[in-house]
């Protein structure tokens, strides 16, 4: 079932807000919180926050206590509340999501409430019973990721149904989840990417170790889907003199963190380098010689998004989520392989890193995500959503 594109913006006054229509108080619920240390889900709902606040709205962020020690009560103008939950991989996100929602929901202090991602969807029913209008954000088809078990799974996907079926608004973030979305359940929901932020890059501080256009990178949770075993196993075929430079934070997959510290102590090249944010993550995607994306499943990927406008020469597996973001009128900027297959992403990446315009490659894969993913343009049909999900009740 064809999705519904809104990325457009609307039109505009000089604030940002469409004609005639007041400002909204809104709740974001869902996510850890913000500021975005990892994961895309945070980095995306801190870009459209802030954009929504410069547009004139409130907007009010709900944290999860264990995921800041600082717990400020505001970012970038976005308000924000601590709640707690239960710390363990299944029910962080179920304990937290009804108390956001409940305390949100409290003395309607919220014109409608955003939630975010398919686990906390399955709460839906409570603004609906409120009388509050929803949107729900799917962020990628979790019920498919590898971590998750036979029940877990089962519950994301009834997540998945219930952020469909009981919003006034579902918005998908790439084209391959609206459709796969639409597929699963035979409704159309709202094309609405996500973009990418280049002013969190303006400060760079090396990594030690590592030296310019001299490392391969990957970023992201340490997890089966993003395909990091696949890619440790490619370089281990290539004669490149390049290292690479894991960059992620632990994903809490019971054995799969040992089974990656092992292939990496097997290559004296490959450097597992933890969890790197803000000044050292800028240098590390300013400088790679290339970016590699091997997952099996995504969103719309933030990372490669990131990499992209720092000219990274893009090598990713040919998921449509990650093809995406590259294809630039049929033409890819930058090279993909066939997705889990460490031969064919070994010869892609030496291949990469001898291509005498690969810097060009770089550059062009960077115009094609400013031109596309803007988060200005983004925030505006976002509020278009908004409007519409407001009159619907």
């Amino acid at each position: 079932m064809a999705s519904q594109d809104t990325t457009l913006a609307p039109p505009r006054r000089s604030n940002g807000r469409l004609p005639s229509e007041r400002p909204l108080s809104i709740a974001m619920v869902g996510l850890r919180g913000i500021p975005a240390t990892h994961g895309g889900v945070e980095r995306a709902v801190e870009a459209l926050s802030v954009e929504l606040v410069r547009r004139g709205h409130s907007v009010t962020v709900y944290a999860r206590r264990a995921y800041s020690e600082a717990r400020p009560t505001e970012h970038r103008g976005v308000t924000l509340k601590y709640l707690t939950q239960i710390n363990t991989k299944h029910l962080e996100a179920a304990t937290h999501t009804p108390l956001a929602m409940a305390h949100a929901l409290g003395g309607r202090r919220h014109d409608l409430i955003h939630v975010h991602g398919i686990g906390p969807g399955l709460f839906s029913f409570l603004p609906r019973l409120a009388g509050t209008p929803v949107v729900a954000t799917v962020h990628a088809l979790d019920w498919k990721r590898e971590k998750w078990g036979g029940v877990a799974s089962r519950v994301l996907r009834m997540g998945a149904r219930a952020a469909v079926s009981l919003p006034q608004g579902t918005i998908a973030v790439s084209r391959a989840v609206a459709d796969g979305l639409g597929e699963e359940f035979g409704k159309a929901v709202t094309y609405i990417p996500n973009g990418v932020d280049v002013t969190e890059f303006a400060e760079e501080t090396k990594v030690v170790g590592l030296e310019p256009d001299r490392f391969v990178l990957f970023l992201g949770r340490l997890v089966p889907e993003k395909g990091l075993h696949t890619l440790i196993e490619a370089f281990a075929r290539t004669d490149l003199p390049h290292k690479l430079a894991v960059v992620g934070a632990e994903g809490h997959c019971d054995g799969y963190e040992d089974k990656i510290a092992e292939m990496a102590a097997a290559d004296p090249r490959v450097m597992l380098l933890g969890a790197r944010y803000g000044a050292e993550k800028a240098w590390l995607l300013r400088h790679a010689a290339a970016y590699v994306q091997p997952s099996t499943l995504e969103g719309l990927p933030i990372t490669l998004m990131e990499a992209a406008i720092c000219s990274r020469y893009p090598i990713v597996s040919d998921i449509p989520e990650n093809l995406e973001v590259l294809d630039d009128d049929g033409v890819l900027a930058g090279l993909a392989f066939r997705t889990g297959d460490p031969r064919d992403l070994s010869e892609k990446l030496q291949r990469a890193l001898r291509d005498p315009s690969r810097e060009e490659t770089g550059r062009q894969a960077g115009q094609l995500v400013l031109r596309r993913f803007d988060w200005s343009d983004i925030a505006g049909a976002t509020e278009q959503e908004y409007r519409r999900a407001l009159s619907s009740t």
